[in-house]
């Protein structure tokens, strides 16, 4: 295939060197600038004018080759790039060259605008760079009174854009879309996992199981949830990071929904070895402060709540509009993952943009689960945010159109907190409630060391157990979807299951369980969690638990 070539031609102050500029850094253009070719060719260093004095020097001792001859020079020089842009050409002399051969695609966008608009934009760039910007605009703009050039332009152009009253970011939204590299907006490339319980299903263990399948992974909720996996460099408990973002090496996006603490993040940041070049804090996600904390005892002693602030913090974002909120944006300590300015690196949306354009795999990890949503749970035993598929793309700014599955999570046996002290307190109402020694009897387990183990990842406080609830399952599949159904703990339905490494190892009773889980979803179960792995045996090389009978991959 051709490489290609990307031309701009323009007037003064009609956005041609930022537009060049940004389709270098967002879509990784080799930038070829007109500028830096006359400063190499004189060894010296220029004024803008002396620039174009040298330029037109070599326009007429190359007879308009000069420019022509350095693209082909740079694109046969690079192996890393497919695409490259010059950011300016001037004459149709030197277009003419690049019309006239066939090593490789070129494109020519031509950028105009009306004068008033060209001189009121010149005048506003003489206020903001005062030393560099000088005289009026007609002097500085190298295709004044070119007229026969200008019409050639506009004739010849691939692209022709008339940007007054535009700004450099209109131009690059309508630029990109005439290049046809803006995303298509229905591209499938997203897949969602959910809780489809009261939390506490295995999320993570599922999500960082598929982790390594994908290129971007984006994490939801606040550090009221959190997710312990199990692998081979040992057991966590991630809380505000995507689940296997320290055993895998994708781009890790933490969302504008997001509520932050700053001081558990940091840490996270660095138990997992995590740098600036992979995550990307969106500018918008909310901080969790000391008064959100405080704010959230009573429920801590009325409902179970966890108390990290999430809820509070989530409130005043809403009533606290009118004052100073702390935003990503705000905090020092997380800039180089926020980034400044009016399009900061963390931007999710701009992230997720680029990874639609490359037809990235992104694996969605949603907290909490279906039957805690603020909206369609048992309210008031309930979180701060809606825990199901619509209401997580909606705090990472993704749209359903991109979705491509969506996994429901369950377990064998739905959990909640245990109740909080006081006599008619409760954390909500469980249905079959039962406790671990009768599920331990029923599956073959020991008892004992299924209470010590089934203790919440956050707050380290017992839980309470039940039976498995259809009604619940039902409702959740109702509210989400799902293309997959993930059942976790097949343990607590059999002990058998621990030594189960294909689906047929299953027992029978699991297989059948299974099989009314599919008619119930409407959905088939692809992933079955036999197990999770004791802390001894993370010296072992086989830590197998997930059999997956999936016929679809991450497409990292």
């Amino acid at each position: 295939m051709k490489k290609k070539v990307i031309v701009i031609s323009g007037r003064i102050c009609t956005w041609k060197s930022t537009l060049a500029q940004k389709l270098s850094k967002e879509y990784g253009y080799q930038l070829i600038k007109t500028s830096d070719l006359l400063m190499e060719a004189s060894g010296e260093q220029l004024t803008r004018s002396e620039l174009q004095e040298f330029g037109d020097c070599q326009d007429s001792s190359s007879n308009y080759r000069w420019v022509h001859d350095a693209v082909v020079a740079a694109v046969e020089s690079s192996i890393n790039h497919d695409t490259f842009i010059l950011d300016h050409i001037r004459h149709k002399g030197q277009l003419e060259y690049f019309r006239n051969q066939s090593a490789f695609d070129v494109v020519h966008i031509h950028l105009f605008a009306q004068d008033w608009f060209l001189e009121a934009e010149f005048k506003k760039r003489q206020q903001e760079r005062p030393d560099t910007v000088t005289g009026i605009w007609q002097d500085a703009d190298p295709l004044f009174g070119h007229q026969d050039d200008i019409i050639w332009f506009k004739r010849d152009a691939d692209i022709r854009l008339d940007v007054t009253r535009n700004d450099a970011e209109d131009v690059f939204v309508r630029a990109t879309a005439a290049l046809r590299i803006t995303p298509v907006q229905t591209r499938q490339c997203v897949d969602v996992i959910i809780g489809g319980q009261f939390g506490s299903e295995g999320k993570g263990n599922i999500a960082a199981y598929l982790s390594r399948e994908y290129e971007v992974l984006v994490r939801v909720g606040g550090p009221n949830a959190g997710h312990t996996v199990s692998s081979e460099t040992g057991e966590y408990t991630y809380h505000q990071l995507p689940s296997g973002s320290k055993d895998c090496d994708a781009e890790i996006l933490l969302g504008p929904g997001m509520t932050i603490d700053i001081a558990k993040l940091l840490s996270e940041i660095e138990d997992c070895g995590i740098d600036e070049q992979r995550l990307f804090i969106d500018p918008n996600a909310m901080i969790i402060e000391e008064k959100d904390k405080s704010a959230e005892t009573n429920l801590k002693s009325d409902i179970s709540s966890t108390g990290s602030g999430s809820g509070s913090a989530a409130a005043r974002r809403i009533l606290g509009r009118n004052e100073k909120t702390k935003l990503a944006r705000d905090i020092e300590e997380l800039s180089k993952f926020v980034g400044k300015g009016v399009n900061p690196r963390g931007s999710t949306l701009k992230r997720l943009e680029l990874a639609y354009s490359r037809n990235a795999s992104i694996l969605l990890e949603g907290t909490q689960g279906s039957g805690l949503s603020l909206y369609h749970g048992p309210y008031p035993y309930v979180t701060s945010r809606d825990t199901n598929v619509a209401g997580c793309l909606a705090e990472a700014g993704i749209s359903p159109a991109r979705v491509r599955r969506i996994i429901l999570v369950t377990r064998s046996t739905p959990i909640r907190v245990a109740n909080p002290e006081g006599e008619g307190r409760t954390s909500g109402d469980l249905k079959h409630e039962t406790d671990f020694f009768e599920i331990a009897k029923s599956a073959g387990l020991d008892g004992q060391t299924l209470k010590e183990a089934e203790i919440t990842s956050t707050t380290k406080r017992d839980r309470r157990v039940g039976w498995f609830d259809w009604e619940l399952f039902r409702r959740s599949c109702k509210l989400n979807a799902p293309t997959d159904v993930a059942l976790t703990f097949a343990d607590y339905i059999s002990e058998n299951n621990q030594n189960a490494r294909r689906y047929e190892q299953l027992t029978e009773e699991t297989i059948q369980f299974i099989e009314e889980l599919e008619l119930v979803s409407q959905a088939r179960v692809t992933l079955v969690n036999t197990r999770f792995p004791t802390p001894e045996e993370h010296s072992k090389a086989d830590l197998r638990c997930v059999i997956d009978r999936r016929s679809w991959r991450g497409n990292r």
